[in-house]
């Protein structure tokens, strides 16, 4: 397992971090609430009204139709100039003989779910934090976001052995309790990683009781690095995203899209250690053009259902990654 820059190379045991109220100081391995709360002055504006463009540009050809809030019918009234034809009530026209259009009202507020990957293949970096940290910082920011905008927060988070489910709740006392879990997930980990056991049951599970509890109109972001995502799981985030808008964030970092270079590299995941030698340009290049396909698969997946892909990496400044794809609101704020 690779470490991150300037951060200890060994794990603590799940014990330990029961124990440690200065996990702080492990910045890039494991979050702290410190850290998620202070995001908040990121101030990042999450109207889908005002970036409808944007996310169609990342869905590529199969454009979603982002449904922003819901709505609910108010009244018929006489049909004034600049009203949506779409809008007009035939049946009180007819009757009346004058036309009428319907009014609706949008609702107060949108459920917000973050369903986020915390699974052992999220536990690894080679830059300034591991995945799992940046899929928490990114859960963080969208969830700070929701609560700007007046809408309610909750959250699916799973990991090679569970999925928990959190309601959407009102108010910056749902959005903690959302970060303790997550919290609880991300100190959890231990590095223990071996690619043939991690889990592509959990996200499928997490997707299955995401389907049986999420309204129409409601928004979900995706936060994972898509390891094992299969048919199966595809068939459920189509589900998920009939009704309601959907938005998959992939984590990811350099190492998993080519080898560094040429040379001799030492790895740890704070037990064990291995030595890789980069220098054989074969090797170096089917590594290569192993990502490309995994790549261009998901990609064409989350295409074929008008699913938008966002890509973030380890070395890249979330919220900056954020405010690019979904045209958020400039902010001089925190930057993570």
């Amino acid at each position: 397992m690779a470490t991150a820059n300037k951060v200890p190379s060994k794990a603590l045991p799940s014990k330990m971090l029961q124990e440690r109220p200065d996990i702080g100081r492990y910045r890039g391995v494991y979050v702290s609430m410190d850290e998620l709360v202070a995001l908040q002055a990121a101030d990042l504006d999450l109207d889908l009204r005002g970036r409808r463009k944007a996310l169609s540009a990342v869905a590529g050809q199969n454009r979603s139709s982002f449904r922003g809030r819901g709505i609910d019918f108010d009244e018929v009234r006489i049909y004034q100039p600049g009203d949506d034809v779409r809008n007009i009530d035939w049946r009180v026209t007819a009757r009346t003989g004058k036309v009428h259009t319907k009014l609706f009202r949008e609702e107060r507020e949108r459920p917000v779910y973050l369903v986020v990957d915390q699974r052992e293949s999220m536990f690894f970096g080679t830059q300034k934090a591991f995945k799992s940290v940046v899929a928490a910082r990114a859960a963080s920011l969208l969830a700070w976001a929701s609560r700007a905008h007046g809408d309610r927060v909750g959250g699916f988070l799973f990991n090679d052995r569970e999925v928990q489910e959190l309601r959407p709740k009102e108010g910056k006392k749902g959005i903690q309790t959302f970060f303790r879990l997550l919290i609880q997930f991300n100190q959890a980990l231990e590095g223990k990683f071996d690619p043939r056991q991690t889990s592509r049951q959990s996200i499928t599970q997490a997707l299955s009781g995401l389907n049986q509890v999420v309204r129409p109109g409601s928004l979900i972001f995706l936060i994972s690095d898509f390891q094992h995502f299969d048919d199966i799981t595809l068939q459920h985030l189509s589900l998920c995203s009939r009704h309601s808008d959907l938005i998959a964030i992939q984590i990811q970092d350099l190492m998993e899209k080519q080898l560094p270079p040429p040379g001799t590299y030492g790895f740890s995941d704070g037990i064990n250690s291995l030595r890789l030698n980069t220098a054989a340009r074969n090797v170096r290049k089917d590594y290569a053009l192993r990502y490309v396909e995994r790549q261009t698969r998901l990609r064409d997946q989350l295409s074929s259902i008008a699913v938008p892909l966002i890509e973030i990496g380890t070395h890249e400044v979330v919220a900056d990654k954020l405010r690019a794809a979904l045209g958020l609101k400039a902010s001089a704020g925190l930057k993570q």
